[in-house]
């Protein structure tokens, strides 16, 4: 008896994966990543162009094709990813695999034209992630894409704009027990983006500051990792020519006021002016990179950011700028999780006090 149903049990899961492999073919037509028809949104690296790599946040793929299923050859078994069809959200996608490996991202779709994003929802630290190509059905192909948003936004910040663990519900986590958690899409970056229906660039880290970290490292510094290509490696340097923006939003300093405290927790005068001056040579920057581009400089709830960051601005604008201009936002009271990190609600809130700065530079004159 006990052979029979052993025998019983083997037809039985034969003929489920019979049955699904008729059902839901594998995609088994393989697209490498240098199709020229595949859309790179972010800072990718392409020295290997059959095999790019990126650590940023924010980073997602474009691509337009046909038939009734596609999958992805990747190397990436930490961070998670927003399958988009159709300009539909379809599903989250985790690699599982420890290298290089094959995934289904969309099957059982109508066999005709389809389109794709695959964004990238989380910041994770340590390691850089690479991207190998499409699978589709046999007698599927990538399209020719549709065009990308004139509009382009880069916004350079910390946490706040990574959006971490905007979509938690504890107030306390460990990191990567937030990467699940963490939507960029849904973050004050997303939210803008959309709003203005532009391509953005995310250059944000975790604890990142102007002068240094939130735990006082100088070398955390934004201005020291701005020309990454990617985020873990200092080599190669980014090419700004590639991608220019129309827009930067910048939010920073908070980490600042958290790594330049004393022992009486309160930042020094002397060190409120050291991050006053390195902000000032980091709009100078900005604009040595981006000619002419239009700056908004973020200041978050702590009164020390808000009061030093609009120092700036009045005195750029002082100076003859009229490219910059100041917003704040303050503390909405229980909008935020995952260590003190602003929930997707408030993030909503965030975008909207952004967004009535951003209308007013007119860098956007008509948003559609």
């Amino acid at each position: 008896m006990i052979k029979y149903f052993c025998r019983y049990a083997l037809f039985i899961l034969f003929q489920i994966f019979v049955i699904n492999c008729i059902i839901y073919p594998f995609p088994t037509n393989f697209i490498p990543a240098n199709d020229p028809n595949i859309q790179y949104i972010g800072r990718w690296d392409f020295s290997d162009s059959l095999h790019p790599e990126q650590s940023w946040p924010g980073v997602y793929i474009c691509a337009e094709f046909s038939g009734t299923s596609i999958g992805i050859r990747i190397d990436d078994n930490v961070n998670y990813y927003n399958v988009y069809i159709d300009q539909r959200f379809y599903k989250i996608f985790h690699g599982d695999k420890e290298e290089e490996a094959d995934y289904i991202l969309a099957d059982s779709l109508e066999n005709t034209h389809h389109s794709l994003r695959l964004s990238k929802r989380n910041i994770s630290f340590g390691r850089v992630f690479t991207f190998s190509g499409f699978l589709v059905d046999e007698n599927g192909s990538i399209l020719p894409p549709s065009p990308e948003p004139i509009r382009k936004i880069e916004f350079i910040g910390d946490s706040f704009t990574a959006a971490e663990g905007n979509e938690a519900k504890e107030p306390v986590m460990k990191w990567e027990d937030k990467f699940p958690f963490t939507n960029i899409d849904l973050g004050f970056v997303g939210d803008i983006a959309q709003h203005y229906n532009a391509q953005y660039h995310a250059t944000c880290r975790s604890g990142m500051g102007l002068v240094c970290d939130w735990q006082g490292n100088y070398n955390l510094a934004m201005p020291k990792w701005f020309d990454r290509t990617l985020m873990e490696r200092e080599y190669p340097k980014w090419n700004f020519k590639q991608w220019v923006p129309n827009l930067v939003v910048i939010c920073l300093g908070l980490n600042d006021l958290s790594g330049l405290k004393g022992k009486d927790t309160v930042v020094s005068e002397e060190n409120s002016s050291l991050f006053r001056k390195t902000y000032h040579e980091f709009l100078t920057t900005i604009r040595s990179v981006y000619p002419g581009v239009t700056i908004v400089s973020v200041a978050a709830h702590a009164e020390w950011a808000q009061k030093n960051v609009k120092q700036v601005v009045d005195e750029e604008i002082a100076n003859g700028q009229k490219d910059i201009s100041y917003v704040q936002f303050g503390v909405y009271i229980g909008g935020y999780v995952a260590n003190g990190h602003p929930t997707v609600e408030t993030h909503k809130k965030i975008a909207g006090e952004i967004i009535k700065a951003i209308d007013q530079t007119k860098v956007f004159p008509e948003v559609n």
